[in-house]
């Protein structure tokens, strides 16, 4: 007896190897799409993540230089002698921590540029600290698994005092021969995190700047 082939039921070799080219490129594209989302995220959550952790330094570094030269002793004027920047990745600042009104042994600070570990360092205590070269102290306050400090600069050059003369804004100290001494600090911070740089569009790298003024009470003869 003849199957009827018009009652006969199932797909043709032919058919079912189109169905099955048609399903290998409807799972590569769903896989694509799947696989670039994943880029994606991954990369704006390290992106965040490098941010924040940029972001967290800088106001950390604004509050605390925010602090220098304060004493609970009006007249007290060692806070701001110790205001120094040794070099334009490293400064060392002062301050009453304890309202004692005198400069304690730990209260002299800084933050430094450690270009080896890529991080910012944070001394409590910086007495210690090379007067030129800025390498002896400090704890991280950044984590190089976000983000990897590559510039860390203070700037001084818009600083003067109320009689208009321009600070000594050189490598080693800061003075001034008379008036009240205004310090206009300009913070450069840059850091990036591991992803690839193919494009300006595709910079992994971020900058913070921000500007503090300090103002020092201590008037010059």
């Amino acid at each position: 007896m003849l199957i009827n082939p018009a009652q006969q039921k199932g797909l043709t070799l032919v058919e079912m190897m189109i169905a099955m080219v048609l399903g290998l490129f409807v799972t590569a594209v769903i896989i694509s799409v799947f696989s670039t989302n994943v880029r994606t995220n991954v990369e704006n959550m390290k992106m965040i993540r490098l941010n924040q952790e940029l972001r967290g330094a800088m106001t950390f570094m604004v509050d605390e230089l925010k602090r220098t030269g304060y004493s609970a002793d009006s007249t007290e004027i060692s806070f701001m002698a110790s205001f120094e920047r040794p070099n334009s990745s490293c400064i060392l600042y002062s301050y009453d921590l304890n309202g004692n009104g005198d400069r304690d042994s730990n209260e002299h600070f800084g933050f430094r540029l450690d270009t080896t570990a890529k991080q910012i360092k944070w001394a409590s205590n910086a007495s210690a600290a090379s007067s030129t070269t800025c390498n002896s102290f400090g704890e991280s306050i950044t984590d190089v698994n976000m983000a990897e400090i590559t510039t860390l600069e203070f700037d001084f050059s818009g600083s003067g005092n109320k009689l208009g003369s321009t600070i000594n804004t050189g490598i080693v100290a800061l003075t001034t021969s008379t008036g009240v001494s205004l310090y206009d600090v300009t913070i450069t911070l840059t850091g990036k995190t591991d992803l690839p740089h193919s494009s300006d569009a595709n910079d992994p790298r971020r900058t913070l700047i921000e500007t503090i003024r300090i103002r020092n009470d201590d008037p010059k003869d």
